[in-house]
């Protein structure tokens, strides 16, 4: 487990100072910054992921272990990569294509990778895990996260912004209220909605 002690700093867009690391038992191991935790994933690679990582300010328990980052390339760590996307997908017959909201198979998680200067696969997941993946990799490495599928593009947002962001989009989907095809459920059939409440039930589950 990471815990970020009192003492935050913001540099390049991260909340960055000492974490205190804790294996999945609980014995601590040690404190680093997030770079130093970079420098030991290269150099043995399973030693990130036999950690469990956790925000600011909450204790250990059997909920913080490490997730499972299914879409990693092997040798690559979820440190690596500088910023995170989610993006609706949908398999065209082999090839993973994005696609809009509401035609998704499930939601893939795109990190931005600092050393190759690309967008990776990091993490696929189904509708009920997308929330609390990218709350886990926001705790964990305190990047920004976009949102993008065919028609919108929101940049470089943090997580509770991009609640407010995919909640404005549904709003203004919605049709008007004088509308004959108005029903008084659009806000809760949208297809962002689910979404949306994902990732704000992972956010208020760390406020505790």
């Amino acid at each position: 487990m990471l815990r970020n002690f009192d003492d935050l700093t913001r540099n390049e867009g991260r909340w960055l100072n000492l974490w205190g690391a804790f294996d999945v038992t609980g014995e601590y191991l040690g404190t680093f910054t997030l770079d130093e935790l970079r420098e030991k994933a290269q150099v043995k690679a399973k030693w990130v992921s036999a950690v469990q990582y956790l925000g600011a300010g909450q204790r250990i328990d059997d909920a913080a272990l490490v997730h499972d980052w299914n879409g990693l390339p092997s040798g690559t760590c979820i440190l690596d990569f500088t910023g995170f996307r989610v993006s609706p997908v949908r398999d065209m017959g082999g090839s993973i294509e994005v696609c809009d909201p509401g035609e998704q198979a499930f939601w893939s998680v795109y990190g931005f990778h600092r050393e190759a200067e690309e967008w990776q696969i990091v993490h696929d997941a189904l509708s009920d895990d997308i929330g609390e993946s990218l709350a886990r990799i926001v705790e964990l490495t305190g990047e920004l996260v976009e949102y993008r599928d065919l028609s919108h593009a929101y940049a470089n947002t943090r997580l509770p912004d991009l609640v407010d962001l995919l909640s404005q989009r549904i709003l203004d989907d919605m049709p008007d209220q004088g509308d004959a095809a108005a029903r008084a459920d659009d806000a809760d059939t949208h297809p962002l909605t689910y979404l949306r409440e994902q990732i704000r039930a992972a956010i208020e589950k760390r406020r505790g």
